[in-house]
């Protein structure tokens, strides 16, 4: 392989950062700048050169979905080149907490939970300790996993609250960190956690791994929390026991720092200098994107905040269709306009966006120089004069242009009900991305949950979840009982089996207990030569799941049919022992996000949220809700750290476009079953006014 292979195809600043000398290195990279083009590159040009094996390089994303796209372009790229280690944060540290968390007292085996199980494990606890609505699980839930982002334990915990909170919130951290103990289980944050502690305690392990990982690239790094900065430290830079190799290779882009409230440190990429004073930082500027259009008004938003590396970005794409500014009566207008202007365009219109003469306002429009603002008010009094009717949509045509080019933005998940119920009226299709998630529908989580307990026979929610589905006659003080046995047990399931004869309970249910453990010997004893598959339709058979799910209706049969995309999930893993495919599909489960479930060639228009947008980029985006309260959101409006991540939020929605770019605000909009009105955001100030096709849309 020739080096010159990999060159082919960069700008010249690109090529910078693919070709850079060893040691930290920072890629400040712009929206739609080519940085994954660069990272792979980077890796390829590593091995190339013949600097690094591929096993001693590791990548590190923040989602599947982007380790995959990596991992896709550097074997397209050079076929016969080794992999490296390539995958999330989270991923890679469950692959070497799999290895080596006995250190901590763990076994090999845990399993990782999800939002919901931790939730119902913090609700158990406060029921305990008699906490009372005024302290819900979801407080706790946050304040633990702040505390772990800051790598605290429960007595380290030291958090910015009230001090008789914070020692609740101890409390209750402790009692939680106990429970995953004793059942062997682990949940999201401690990934990070608890991979960073075996570091810092155990010299050899961490020594072990840094001469295994001697080149570490990191993507997004501005979204890195404190966890993760310490975890590549401790790799790259290393302690005065284990000095690393420095050779750390960021990209990343302060504008599109958007998860604060998930405890990322936009310090991390603004201070990258001072944490390394050598660093070579290289700046890529060019856009790929958008147009010039779209890119001119997205850096004017941008230029609001003051606090950023400096970057101007340009790009050599045409000019483009200026950026239509709309604003509508109400969310339910909001949904009509989005909804028949891609029926407009999808159908081949020119102009693509509908204004049917009825909905033409009576009153003077806007001059080219205008005050948002303004307008607005002049609006709210011409309101209340015209009542409002309700009209139909037009429906879609069955002959329609492909829909996945088109997506729809919004701060919140809420803003998407008006949407859907306007998408189904005019039948186009749409996929939500962050709704009601596949793995957590109920047949999903039961599957998932026996299967939980052939890894780990310890673990209580999937128990508590299964032990009575179908119904066994176990109910929640049999359960309790069981529970508190399950706590005090040792050794495998074999020697479980024996003690659990000692178990009290009535008859009926002892037997229950009985035969429940005894088939999930059954289901351990399994062949190993046999698949994943091969034990998925073992489970759902001897445990009577099927037959009772199967029970002759049409809801059964729909979930059942959700359960046969479960087991294709699973296919990807049967040419593995049904062990280690069952170790692998659990994780992945676990570890799976929103959007890696968006399906990118489905032939529908695509709802998400703007921080689940981030990465991804489409022909036309529609991004509403621009007023005051909801982009910016009411709870970051007195936070200016807060009110600059929600501009980070639009520029990052503005800049997800190609072609065209809708921003839509709306007189009034309908929020806990009141309406309520807001002054069109502050972002909308910024626009430059020869950039924008202002129009007022819907009846007043």
């Amino acid at each position: 392989m020739k080096s010159e292979k990999v060159l082919q195809g960069l700008n010249d600043r690109q090529t910078k950062a693919v070709t850079a000398r060893l040691g930290p290195v920072l890629v400040l990279a712009g929206a739609g700048s080519g940085k994954t083009k660069v990272l792979t590159h980077r890796i390829a040009y590593l091995i190339s050169e013949g600097l690094f094996k591929s096993e001693n390089i590791l990548a590190l994303t923040f989602t599947n979905k982007a380790a995959k796209e990596m991992q896709g372009r550097v074997q397209s790229l050079f076929p016969n080149i080794g992999m490296p280690t390539m995958g999330t944060f989270h991923s890679i540290c469950a692959r070497i907490l799999r290895q080596e968390i006995q250190a901590l007292g763990y076994t090999k085996g845990f399993v990782i939970i999800d939002d919901d199980d931790q939730g119902k494990i913090l609700k158990e606890i406060c029921i305990q300790r008699n906490f009372g609505a005024k302290f819900p699980p979801n407080l706790f839930k946050n304040y633990i996993s702040n505390a772990k982002n800051a790598l605290q334990t429960p007595e380290e915990m030291d958090l910015a609250i009230d001090k008789q909170i914070l020692n609740m919130a101890r409390e209750v951290y402790a009692d939680y960190q106990n429970y995953l103990f004793k059942q062997n289980s682990l949940d999201f944050d401690d990934l990070l956690m608890l991979t960073v502690k075996i570091f810092q305690t155990f010299p050899d392990i961490l020594a072990k791994y840094q001469n295994i990982f001697k080149y570490i690239l990191v993507d997004e790094y501005q979204d890195t929390n404190h966890a993760q900065y310490v975890l590549l430290f401790l790799l790259a830079i290393g302690t005065e026991a284990n000095v690393g190799l420095r050779n750390l290779f960021v990209v990343g882009d302060d504008a599109q720092a958007i998860y604060g409230f998930r405890g990322s440190n936009l310090r991390n990429i603004l201070s990258f200098e001072e944490h390394f004073p050598d660093a070579l930082v290289v700046k890529l500027e060019q856009n790929y994107r958008s147009t010039k259009n779209i890119l001119s008004v997205a850096q004017e938003v941008i230029q609001i905040n003051k606090e950023q590396k400096p970057k101007t970005l340009w790009t050599e794409n045409e000019d483009g269709n200026k950026i239509k500014l709309l604003e509508v009566e109400d969310e339910v207008e909001e949904a009509k306009i989005v909804a028949k202007t891609i029926i407009k365009k999808a159908g081949g219109s020119k102009d693509g966006l509908v204004y049917e003469s009825e909905e033409v306002p009576d009153f003077e429009e806007p001059s080219k120089t205008y005050s948002i603002l303004d307008h607005f008010l002049k609006k709210q009094k011409l309101s209340a004069r015209t009542p409002i009717n309700m009209f139909s949509v037009p429906r879609l045509p069955e002959d329609h242009d492909t829909l996945n080019k088109y997506a729809v933005l919004y701060r919140t998940h809420a803003q998407s009900r008006a949407l859907e119920e306007v998408f189904l009226q005019a039948q186009i299709p749409y996929q939500i991305v962050g709704g009601v998630k596949f793995y957590q529908r109920k047949e999903i989580k039961d599957v998932v949950a026996y299967l939980r307990l052939v890894s780990n026979h310890r673990d209580l929610v999937s128990l508590k979840r299964v032990i009575n589905e179908p119904a066994r006659g176990v109910g929640d003080k049999s359960y309790q009982v069981l529970r508190d046995f399950v706590f005090d047990s040792k050794g495998d399931l074999a020697k479980f089996r024996v003690d659990l004869a000692d178990i009290v309970l009535a008859p009926k249910q002892f037997n229950a207990v009985q035969s429940f453990f005894l088939l999930l010997e059954e289901f351990t004893l399994l062949d190993v030569q046999e698949n994943i598959l091969s034990l998925m339709r073992l489970v759902l058979k001897k445990s009577g799941y099927e037959l009772w799910l199967r029970d002759g209706s049409e809801e059964g049969e729909n979930r059942w049919q959700n359960i046969e995309e479960l087991f294709n999930v699973a296919a990807k893993y049967q040419n593995l022992n049904w062990q280690e495919g069952l170790e692998q599909f659990l994780e992945e489960v676990a570890l799976m996000t929103e959007v890696d479930n968006m399906k990118d060639n489905k032939d529908a228009v695509t709802f998400m949220s703007l921080h689940q947008a981030k990465g991804l980029e489409f022909d036309t985006v529609f991004l509403i809700g621009l007023e005051e309260g909801i982009l910016p959101h009411s709870r970051s409006l007195l936070n200016p750290a807060e009110l600059s991540e929600e501009v980070r939020l639009a520029y990052v929605g503005m800049t997800r476009a190609r072609r065209n770019l809708y921003l839509i605000y709306a007189q009034s909009r309908r929020l806990f079953g009141q309406a309520q009105s807001f002054p069109p955001s502050r972002i909308l100030k910024a626009l430059p006014e020869e950039k924008i096709d202002f129009k007022v849309v819907g009846r007043f």
